[in-house]
């Protein structure tokens, strides 16, 4: 029986490894032949990021939304549920190993 789960883990990894490649290879593809990118917007190098959008900072620069808590507090917090959120995701897949 445990060899039988071994199998099914490797096999699980072999999977993940093709995903990966595959993903990195077509994200490389894209990005080579400009696929998704709208000539009228041209950021250079960074046009596939989000912050390149058109008057991003009118987002960001808070005055369109008005909280009793600053921006940086937000975004600390942001940051703070984003790590417990990993830690969780951590003790869960540490107590599947112990399966």
């Amino acid at each position: 029986m445990r060899k039988r789960a071994g199998k099914k883990r490797n096999l699980f990894h072999i999977i993940n490894y093709i995903v990966l490649a595959l993903t990195i290879i077509t994200a490389v593809y894209i990005m080579a032949n400009g696929m998704g990118l709208v000539d009228s917007l041209d950021f250079g190098a960074g046009a596939y990021y989000y912050a390149d959008i058109p008057e991003f900072s009118k987002y960001t620069d808070g005055t369109w939304y008005t909280s009793p808590v600053s921006m940086q507090v937000l975004i600390a917090l942001f940051i703070i549920w984003g790590i417990f959120m990993y830690k969780i995701w951590g003790w869960i897949e540490k107590k599947d190993d112990h399966r």
